[in-house]
């Protein structure tokens, strides 16, 4: 049997992202105090608004960053798993039929697509992934998965 476990590269705990808003929080709040005692009220306001967002986008980032896939592979079947929160789903496909493709992108600077299943079901694993990291994943479960039909033809013409 192999286990894959995917995680987005995240190094962001709760304790860090709580110390790097604080520290912003202060300096923001020191600066747009001194515009509000200089007549700028209108600065304060801003400010709160920026800190929200600023505590929105934390806030996203840590929840991506506990996001997990797991991907089994076993005499039978071919399990992915995916975890995004509360959210959990499963797909699981024979393995003789699971195949894995990776698609290349539409265009030059968008990230290519690691699918994993049947055709016609496969489904999208290592979307967080970086490009080098989805094609050693690829590399590594293509030689776990037999070959599309296509590309053992490919093999057999050349």
């Amino acid at each position: 049997m192999h286990l894959f476990e995917l995680s987005p590269n995240c190094s962001l705990t709760p304790g860090t992202a709580t110390l790097f808003y604080l520290s912003i929080l202060a300096v923001t709040l020191v600066v747009a105090g001194a515009f509000a005692v200089a007549g700028f009220w209108p600065v304060l306001l801003f400010a709160g608004l920026e800190l929200l967002g600023l505590a929105a986008a934390l806030h996203a980032s840590l929840r991506r960053g506990r996001n997990r896939e797991f991907i089994r592979i076993d005499e039978r079947d071919v399990v992915v798993n995916r975890c995004a929160g509360r959210r959990r789903a499963e797909y699981r496909f024979a393995r003789p039929w699971a195949r894995v493709q990776l698609q290349a992108a539409p265009a030059s600077n968008w990230p290519s697509r690691l699918l994993i299943g049947p055709v016609g079901r496969a489904v999208e694993v290592g979307a967080f992934l970086t490009e080098s990291e989805r094609r050693r994943l690829n590399t590594r479960l293509a030689q776990l998965l037999p070959p599309a039909p296509g590309a053992l033809r490919r093999i057999v013409e050349t």
